[in-house]
């Protein structure tokens, strides 16, 4: 463990630059995982404790160890016990990228749109009726958010959060959005970047969750009103913190965390409760 801490990095570097030792290299290379602890694991020790049938590995990407743990993506592969790579760095994410697949079976974002992690005829039959369900919520919240997104579209990845945010299947991870960006110079091409990067950015939205069912309750009878208004912009930026992206403005957020606060204080405090970490 302490010649991988001092010298870890270097084996990651060659994985990505020297296709000649590319295969030999990928035996070496370790991170952290939902399922390792304080201890970084390879790719052959996840292929050993892989689940019966799984045929992928899986990742998620964040700055961090504790981002990457509090992604929203996360609840439904601990509901399935599936265990997920940790790429907490920028160097970690191209690996990933670099490495593509690992004893036939291949690496997958879990923040990436496309994943499939399989359903019975039972969940094939309840989702198809939740997407009807909840097919004008989804064009509604697309109108509302313009540009902001790509699309907003029913999640099949999502527990406990109401939505999330994920990229498309050739979006860049917003931790990679940001690295790439420090390495640009012309004001000109920051601006390109970041709205092409912007539009790949993908709503999901979690049909099960309350806040969901009370957004959607008020598209059918307030639909303009502004307290809908704030609620589908604090699903948003709640989605965009989680997810490691940077909100438009702080300012607004905190004025909408204010008037949640004070409408709660108002009514003498409300069941239940929203927890919002922001991962710096």
């Amino acid at each position: 463990e302490g010649f991988w801490n001092s010298y870890g990095k270097y084996f990651k570097v060659g994985l990505v630059e020297d296709l000649d030792y590319k295969d030999e290299l990928k035996r070496f290379v370790r991170f952290f995982s939902s399922k390792s602890g304080d201890n970084q694991t390879s790719l052959d020790e996840y292929v050993s404790r892989m689940k019966e049938g799984q045929d992928k590995i899986y990742f998620v990407t964040g700055e961090g160890k504790r981002a990457a743990e509090i992604a929203p993506a996360m609840e439904k592969m601990r509901q399935k016990d599936y265990e997920v790579l940790y790429m907490v760095d920028p160097l970690d994410e191209i690996c990933s990228q670099s490495i593509v697949d690992y004893d036939g079976k291949k690496m997958v974002d879990i923040n990436k749109a496309g994943l499939d992690l399989g359903m019975s005829e039972d969940e094939k039959t309840e989702r198809e009726s939740l997407m009807k369900e909840f097919e004008s919520v989804a064009t509604w919240l697309k109108k509302k958010l313009g540009e902001r997104v790509q699309k907003v579209q029913i999640s099949e990845r999502l527990v406990d959060s109401p939505a999330t945010l994920v990229q498309g299947e050739w979006g860049m991870s917003p931790m990679m959005q940001r690295y790439m960006k420090s390495q640009t110079t012309s004001s000109s091409s920051d601006s390109a970047f970041a709205i092409g990067s912007r539009n790949q950015a993908i709503l999901e939205i979690n049909p099960d969750h309350n806040v969901i069912k009370s957004l959607k309750n008020a598209m059918e009878t307030a639909p303009e009103s502004e307290s809908t208004e704030d609620m589908v912009m604090m699903v948003f930026e709640t989605a965009s913190l989680l997810g490691g992206y940077t909100i438009e403005d702080p300012g607004d957020f905190a004025k909408r965390v204010t008037k949640l606060m004070e409408a709660s204080a108002g009514s003498g405090g409300a069941p239940g409760s929203m927890d919002a970490e922001v991962v710096s």
